[in-house]
């Protein structure tokens, strides 16, 4: 049976030659050995994919006790590690992305530790482990032998019919942008634009942490509240909130939904940052943003509070709703989520971050609720994120869209890369809203139907549906086809479609318990401290969550009433950003 492997966390370091850690300029390329290179280690490594062989030196001792060295592998591998040159005992391991043990070496004394396994498609990581505080050095010979690529198919003969629900996926299109806009490529959105679909005349409530009111890229696409006059004192459209021009802050209970913290303005950017050739681009960039703010400049609120922003957005008329938030059951929630049902409001919810076997809430209502989404997160390389949870047998409805490494909008009028399943859910939103804008006339659950029918292919690891993409959903919802009779575009995965089972009441409380809660983006080190500029402005610094740094520890908030930036809570502050 798998096990995790775990160490005690050491001061956090970088590999000089990774540099895994930056964010500012161009993004690094994964490299490619197909020859023997040679590099120094200082602690951690991304080899990237490998087909041959890597040579690296290092040192380990006091201050470095273990190295990790990170590859990963398209297809089907013969891994071969050899660890030698040291004079003090060293241990080796092999793990998986998510930390369990594939194969180890524990020799005695300095005879050499060795690896010969065959591995599946996917992440690994190679650990280096001291196993006393003499200082020694080593050498490790590491090689991938990846089969090879199969000889291509031969070209099918033209078909002259066409697919059985007689719709065909968009045209596709040149690559827009560069390695930036490599999500809003993965799912399709260009070739949504191409064919008319923009998400115009579509709103999207982000409800989070606020969005930055004046920054340029999503300035022109906020919700103007057309019933409120600015600035006079009076609620003028009778909805209970007195001059929420451009949403409402149900965190400090004002009409000032602007954001401090930063999360919320990455998400809203990622669905409708307008498409200006500057900065970034979002994947509806005519879509509508209504900013509801329900967390905290910290990150942190109550169940209530993101309950009346739910309905709030509903009552506003919100197509799609974004929650890149989540944590344990509420019964506030729950039913916020089926009065927006009731509106015609479809619900797209993060998975969560922790690495566990099912979705967190409010993600898990989609086993229940057909106006509900669940999203995990993959990778530019089509591999699920480390930290993405899994469908598991809970009976969630579930899709996987980019999580990692995620360029958008930030606070201050900036930019940056943010990594988590909160990042993969306004793709998801933003799909759909191009899916909408090609039929405004489709309810929630044909909505939803529409997304999970359109998925191409599955992330590797991931047992949810499949890939968002617009090549589908939007060719289905132009062409009028319910969503019983679309076909699909790729592979299942174990989450099935509409429908589910019930999600069981867990919990009496109506706030989230801070047991199952984890932070925003510690898994990909793309924490508040981490993210700096690439254009515009400098970031304002936001508190650095404390966490370990390697992929094998598991991430759990304490049961006490510090949130995970050493904040002290309210009692009823324990709904966090999850991704």
């Amino acid at each position: 049976m798998s096990r995790k492997l775990s160490f005690e966390s050491m001061e956090a370091r970088r590999l000089l030659a990774a540099d895994i850690g930056a964010l500012q300029g161009p993004v690094q390329e994964d490299v490619s050995f197909e020859a023997a290179g040679e590099f120094s280690a200082k602690a951690f490594a991304e080899i990237g994919n490998l087909d041959g062989t890597a040579m690296i030196s290092s040192t380990l001792g006091w201050f470095n006790s273990y190295d990790r060295i990170g590859f990963s592998v398209e297809r089907e591998a013969d891994v071969s590690i050899r660890v030698d040159g040291f004079w003090s005992d060293v241990n080796l391991y092999l793990t998986d992305s998510r930390g369990y043990i594939v194969d180890y070496s524990l020799n005695w004394g300095t005879a050499a530790e060795t690896i010969d396994v065959t591995v599946e498609p996917g992440s690994y990581y190679v650990w280096s482990l001291a196993t006393s505080w003499y200082t020694t050095g080593y050498q490790m010979e590491l090689t991938a032998d990846q089969v090879p690529e199969p000889l291509p198919e031969p070209e099918p003969e033209p078909d002259p019919g066409v697919p059985s629900d007689g719709v065909s996926p968009l045209p596709d299109v040149d690559y827009f942008g560069g390695s930036n806009e490599w999500g809003i490529n993965a799912v399709g959105a260009p070739e949504a634009w191409a064919a008319g679909y923009t998400g115009a005349g579509v709103t999207v409530a982000v409800v989070d942490t606020g969005v930055d009111l004046d920054h340029p890229d999503l300035y022109s696409n906020l919700y103007v509240n057309p019933g409120e006059i600015a600035g006079n004192g009076i609620d003028d459209d009778g909805n209970g909130y007195v001059d929420d021009i451009h949403g409402f802050d149900f965190a400090d209970y004002d009409a000032d939904p602007n954001d401090v913290h930063g999360h919320g303005t990455h998400v809203a950017g990622t669905i409708a940052a307008v498409d200006n050739g500057y900065g970034a681009t979002g994947v509806a960039p005519d879509a509508t943003i209504l900013p509801v703010k329900v967390l905290g400049d910290n990150g942190s609120g109550s169940s209530s509070s993101v309950a009346a922003g739910i309905r709030y957005a509903a009552d506003l008329g919100a197509d799609i709703i974004n929650l890149s938030l989540g944590g344990g059951y509420s019964y506030q929630i729950e039913t916020a989520i089926e009065y927006a049902r009731s509106l015609g409001s479809l619900v797209v919810a993060a998975s969560g971050n922790e690495y566990a076997a099912t979705p967190g809430y409010p993600a898990r209502f989609s086993a229940s609720l057909d106006n509900v989404l669940s999203v995990g997160a993959h990778d530019s390389n089509g591999n699920i994120a480390s930290f993405s949870n899994d469908v598991g047998g809970s009976g969630a409805v579930q899709i996987d869209a980019p999580g990692v490494g995620v360029y958008s909008t930030y606070v201050g009028g900036g930019f940056g890369r943010m990594s988590g399943t909160s990042m993969a859910t306004p793709h998801v939103a933003g799909v759909a809203a191009l899916t909408l804008s090609a039929n405004q006339s489709l309810s929630p659950s044909a909505l939803r139907d529409l997304l999970v029918s359109g998925v191409v292919g599955s992330a590797n690891g991931s047992d949810a549906v499949g890939k968002v993409s617009a090549l589908y959903s939007v060719a289905y919802a132009a062409a009028g086809v319910s969503a019983g009779s679309a076909s699909g575009g790729g592979a299942t995965g174990g989450s099935g479609s509409s429908g589910g089972v019930g999600a069981a009441n867990v919990g009496g409380s109506d706030f989230l318990s801070n047991a199952e809660i984890d932070d925003v983006d510690e898994v990909f080190e793309s924490d508040f401290s981490d993210l700096s500029p690439v254009e515009s402005e400098p970031l304002p610094s936001a508190p650095a969550p404390q966490h370990s740094d390697d992929a094998l520890t598991e991430f759990y908030a304490s049961d006490d009433s510090s949130d995970p930036f050493g904040n002290e809570a309210e009692l009823d502050l324990e709904l966090l950003a999850t991704a």
